[in-house]
């Protein structure tokens, strides 16, 4: 039977520095950690949960919080939930999905909230007095956030297109009270108004392909617009399909730009310029923030991570 001791002298470390690898990642050199976690899989040594678990008084597993108005196979979720596992699972912990936030669950060390609105952070704000909890998404109420910098991605989208020298652009987004639904309107306002435009046109409909299609054709039949700076690759492409329907041209008669970058970019003709949220590295990141706040840490400041643009012919 593979021992502690078997597993440090393959790594050519202390037992201790083993235990902390395994125990508590945060305490060790990510070079030290990988050369540990190498010499575990090659031996096939196996923690005895059951026996930690009882010992410390905790489950080594991490809830996550996916709301009902989020489907869980839709591809932000799944990727996003994918790399979370994936990293608990170096660190030994097991995943357990919930669609409800309760400060009285007890059956999991720390907790991931994916996708709240403004009015629920309350809620989290009571979860997180309750067991290590962080945020995928961002508030100046708290810092226990993990988030995709939505509003530098949406402004760096309209200055683009603002390169094009387009300066009658219109903004399809969602009209619910997430943050990252109000960072990108906002990015897209500022963009324009650095650059003296005071008249943005702005329609909302749903993150759905045919709800924006509806919404893009109402628009264009009662404004002249070159450009449509788009809150998602949904809406986006609903928007691409109406300036079709309509016997015009993308990027000709009017340019279109994205965000998300999930792989929709590629399935529209002209392929769509997006901006690319990096949601494995998202993932990573929050599992690593919740394992930080299990093992006592403070969080002092929320996380960024940033989107790439993806410049293609739809602009």
């Amino acid at each position: 039977m593979v021992t502690v001791k078997d597993i440090a002298k393959m790594a050519g470390v202390s037992a201790m520095t083993v235990s902390r690898a395994l125990n508590e990642p945060h305490l060790v050199k990510e070079e030290t950690r990988q050369k540990i976690l190498k010499a575990v899989e090659e031996s096939g040594y196996v923690q005895n949960r059951v026996a930690q678990s009882l010992i410390k008084g905790c489950t080594n597993t991490v809830c996550v919080y996916i709301p009902a108005s989020l489907g869980a196979t839709t591809n932000f979720v799944a990727q996003t939930v994918s790399a979370i596992a994936e990293r608990l699972g170096e660190f030994g912990y097991g995943l357990l999905l919930r669609r409800s936030m309760s400060p009285k669950d007890r059956s999991y060390d720390g907790v991931i909230v994916i996708g709240i609105h403004i009015d629920e952070e309350d809620d989290f704000i009571e979860l997180s007095r309750a067991v290590p909890a962080v945020l995928y998404g961002n508030s100046e109420r708290f810092s226990n956030w993990v988030d995709v910098d939505n509003y530098r991605g949406i402004y760096a989208l309209t200055e683009e297109a603002l390169k094009k020298g387009h300066t009658k652009l219109a903004y399809m987004g969602m009209g619910f009270s997430s943050r990252h639904v109000v960072q990108r309107r906002q990015a897209f306002l500022d963009a324009l108004r650095a650059h003296d435009i005071c008249d943005p046109v702005l329609a909302t409909c749903e993150n759905d392909e045919k709800a924006s299609f509806v919404a893009c054709k109402k628009l264009l039949e009662k404004q002249k617009v070159t450009a449509i700076v788009c809150a998602t690759d949904l809406i986006a492409l609903g928007a691409v399909h109406a300036i079709q329907r309509l016997g015009m041209k993308v990027p000709d008669d009017i340019a279109v730009t994205g965000f998300d970058g999930f792989g929709y970019e590629d399935t529209v003709v002209p392929n769509l310029t997006t901006a690319r949220q990096p949601l494995r590295e998202a993932g990573i990141r929050l599992a690593d923030t919740v394992i930080r706040m299990i093992n006592g840490e403070q969080i002092e400041s929320g996380v960024y991570v940033e989107p790439t643009l993806l410049l293609q012919q739809s602009l």
